[in-house]
Formats: C-alpha cells, sequence, structure tokens
C-alpha cells in the first residue's frame, strides 16, 4: 500500500490542474511517506522557494527512475489512503523502537507506546467533544466565542436580532427575493458595512462587473447618485473620494466567472478566501456556482454547495451570505396585508438552503411607497415570531430609514448634504435598475 499510495499522490500533484487539491494534497508533509519521501521533500522545497510546484520535467530531472502514473481516484479516496499510510508508518516505527530497547527500558518503551498511539488518534476523521467531561473546555469555549468581533450587516436592526451582526465562528445566512426585489443592492450594503468596519469582504458577481457593481458600494457609502455614477458622470468630489478610497487597510474584493475560468464553486474559492483573510463572503446567486460533487439535479447541487459554504465558514471564520431566487409561487404566499411576501418555501430548485442555513431573511418591496420589508424566517440563535423591519429607501442616492411603524408609515428620507453632490442635468434622477415590476411584469 505503501507505494501505490505515495506515487499515486506525488502523480496526482505533479498533474493535476486542480490548485485546491494540489494545496490540500501538499498539506501532508514528509512524515506521510516512507518510500517516496526524497520525491515529497523536493516537490514541497520547490513549492516554498519559488511559490509553486515543479513541472513534470523539472521533477524528472531530478527522478529519473520515478515514472508517474495516473490517477483516477477521487480525493477523499487520496486523503484517507495517504492519513492510513501515516498510520502505518507510526506502527513500523513503534515496533522497531520497541525491538531495540531492552529490558530495562520498560517506562521508556510505555511512553514511546502512548506517545505513538496519540499520534495515530489524531489521524482518525472521529474526535467529537464529550460535553460531560470536557464541560469546563466547551463552557469556556462559548465565553472565547462571545468575544469575537460580529460583522455589521448595514442593518442596525437586523444586528440587533442576530447579538451584534454576522457571525466569525459559523454563519450561512440567506436572502430569499423575487427577481428585481433589490438583493444585490443589500448585498452591496453588508459588504460596505463590512468593509468600512475592517473586515475583508470578498462578492462573488455572476451577473453585474465589478466595475458597475461597485458603484452601488459607492452610493452606499458617499450617497452619490448611482445614476449618474452609472454612466460616469463624476464630480470633483467623487473623483477625490475614489482617490482616497485606497488608503484603506481593508480590501473588498468582487469575484466574476472570468476570474476562476474553471468554475465558481466552493474549492476553487477557498484558496482565495485563505489567502486574504477574507471574513466575509457573499454568494449573489447560488444557481450559478458548481458543484464539486457535480451534481445533476438543483436539490443536490444546492445542498451540496450549502454544506461546502457552511464548512468553509467554520474553517476560517468566514461569515457567508448567500441570495437565493424565490420561485413563481411566491405570488401565493401573501401576509394579512394580503401582498405577496417569499418564504423558506418558495425558494427556487430546493428549500435545502433554507434547512442548512443558521439565518433565513426574505425580501419585497412595497414600490408605491418606497418600502423595503426585510423578515426573519429562520434563526438558530434566538426566538423566532418572524419580526417585519421595514425601511424606506432611495435605491438611487444609498438613503435609508428605519421604519419603526412599518410599511404603513409615510416614508421620510433625510438627504445628507453629500447626496446632491453630482449633477443630473444630463439625464433623469433615477436608479439605473428597475425595482418596479417582477419578471412577469406584475407589481408586488
Amino acid at each position: 500500500m505503501t507505494e501505490s499510495i505515495e506515487l499515486q499522490i506525488i502523480s496526482k500533484i505533479l498533474t493535476s490542474d486542480d490548485e485546491v487539491l494540489v494545496n490540500d494534497l501538499c498539506s501532508f508533509d514528509e512524515s506521510y511517506y516512507a518510500v517516496f519521501q526524497p520525491q515529497i521533500s523536493f516537490i514541497l522545497n520547490h513549492r516554498d522557494k519559488y511559490g509553486n510546484i515543479p513541472d513534470v520535467f523539472t521533477f524528472q530531472a531530478e527522478f529519473p527512475t520515478c515514472r508517474l502514473v495516473q490517477v483516477d481516484e477521487s480525493p477523499e479516496y487520496l486523503f484517507n489512503e495517504i492519513k492510513r499510510n501515516k498510520r502505518l508508518i507510526l506502527l513500523r516505527q513503534t515496533f522497531n523502537k520497541l525491538r531495540d530497547l531492552g529490558s530495562g527500558d520498560v517506562d521508556d518503551a510505555w511512553e514511546y507506546l502512548s506517545n505513538q498511539c496519540d499520534e495515530s488518534t489524531k489521524l482518525l476523521d472521529s474526535s467529537p467533544m464529550d460535553i460531560i467531561k470536557q464541560a469546563k473546555e466547551r463552557s469556556d469555549k462559548i465565553i472565547e466565542y462571545s468575544k469575537q468581533a460580529r460583522i455589521p450587516t448595514g442593518f442596525d436592526e437586523i444586528d440587533k436580532l442576530m447579538y451584534g451582526g454576522l457571525s466569525t465562528i459559523e454563519e450561512l445566512l440567506l436572502l430569499v427575493a423575487r427577481t428585481n426585489t433589490g438583493k444585490s443592492w443589500v448585498c452591496t450594503r453588508m459588504m460596505e458595512a463590512a468593509q468600512r468596519a475592517g473586515f475583508p469582504v470578498a462578492y462573488y458577481s455572476p451577473e453585474m462587473q465589478s466595475a458597475y457593481l461597485a458603484t452601488r458600494f459607492d452610493t452606499w457609502r458617499g450617497h452619490y447618485q448611482n445614476s449618474n455614477l452609472y454612466r460616469g458622470q463624476y464630480n470633483d468630489l467623487y473623483v477625490q473620494y475614489i482617490k482616497d478610497l485606497p488608503n484603506s487597510s481593508t480590501s473588498a474584493f468582487i469575484i466574476e466567472d472570468k476570474d476562476m475560468p474553471s468554475g465558481v464553486s466552493v474549492r476553487h474559492l477557498e484558496p482565495f478566501i485563505k489567502k486574504h483573510g477574507i471574513k466575509l463572503l457573499i454568494i449573489d446567486g447560488i444557481s450559478y456556482m458548481e458543484d464539486d460533487e457535480r451534481s445533476k439535479s438543483d436539490y443536490d447541487k444546492y445542498q451540496h454547495i450549502c454544506r461546502a459554504l457552511f464548512k468553509l465558514s467554520k474553517k476560517y471564520g468566514c461569515a457567508v451570505v448567500v441570495s437565493v431566487q424565490a420561485n413563481r409561487e411566491t405570488k401565493e404566499s401573501k401576509d394579512e396585508k394580503g401582498v405577496p411576501f417569499p418564504n423558506i418555501y418558495n425558494i427556487e430548485g430546493s428549500d435545502h438552503p433554507a434547512r442548512i442555513a443558521t439565518q433565513v431573511f426574505s425580501l419585497r418591496q412595497i414600490f408605491d411607497k418606497h418600502v423595503l420589508d426585510i423578515r426573519l424566517e429562520k434563526t438558530r440563535m434566538a426566538n423566532n415570531e418572524n419580526p417585519v423591519l421595514s425601511y424606506s429607501w432611495d435605491v438611487n442616492t444609498g438613503n435609508m430609514q428605519y421604519l419603526p411603524g412599518g410599511g404603513d408609515s409615510d416614508p421620510v428620507v433625510t438627504m445628507p448634504a453629500s447626496t446632491d453632490i453630482i449633477s443630473t442635468t444630463n439625464g433623469p434622477d433615477n436608479s439605473d435598475i428597475d425595482l418596479s415590476e417582477d419578471e412577469d411584469g406584475v407589481e408586488f
């Protein structure tokens, strides 16, 4: 087994185009190898020195008798077998060590055996917490978690519902809404608030180009009229804002499909999250993502992607926000006012993401009143009575005001001085998108 799995992994590292898989395989250091330890040491040293693994020619120039093999096994198989290989190596080391120890080394032998058993146990996949024996440890963890900074969403009332904002311990938040309701605007609001608070953000935008989407960030940040930004009509104050923005130490990235030619998937996003220390990942449309498990049905696809995103959140302390489309049946999901409001059963393709999510919020707009309603559909953290938070919203200037009385209140928007700093003489003062109708041309 030793020779087979070691050669398989080395071959996979040298011939795979999957950067994430290569990084994962390279995380098993030389101690996992016996027969091919010089070969893996050469690969890892080359990677540390030059930033990439050697090509096949360079490797075989160093090891001309080592013949690479074609590997069709799954990553899960390779990971399990290389860990099993390490346990075999530990077993052989243990036998050799005990054989060499004399009768006067009984204590040393038992201590060595105990340490080797501990090392082998660490390689087992299952190590659940015993909440009885580890009561102090688990209670201390809660205190530790409670001290972690939370990520603001840009909506103070939502932050209060979530005890201060998005969690950096584990968080998968869903936004459910019909087409043209303003999901992307809400997502960019979250991006702007997180970046302003010092949390690096990555935003996957499958539909809008980065430069256009970034104007919404600017509208939220400085209340610049988006209809003018979208057309490149700037004045001196906005130009100065653009010059000053790079002085911020916190980054906000917008990822397009072209940035990941092999497809935007959780596996392909992971190295980026790790490299840039991303603390908020926004997926503006789960249907555009690739499933690393290559499922054929939407139900399985969404389930696999959301599970992988949740694991990613826990692994890197990165909150994940995912926007999902509500289906046409939303028109029948009316509230007590007789106005359609999507719920978790209206998620297009599958409601499974809602089962995995830590929080679910649904969105709708009452267009004739310029009101955005946000309803809490699910939360793991608190008593949920499905509160509805209503905001008056001028989408073109990014001015938003909470309406304590709900959507029945008259919207009042206070316009700060910065909202009129861009001339509107070259066109009407309206948004770059029309949020008045859904895809069927029916207001709701």
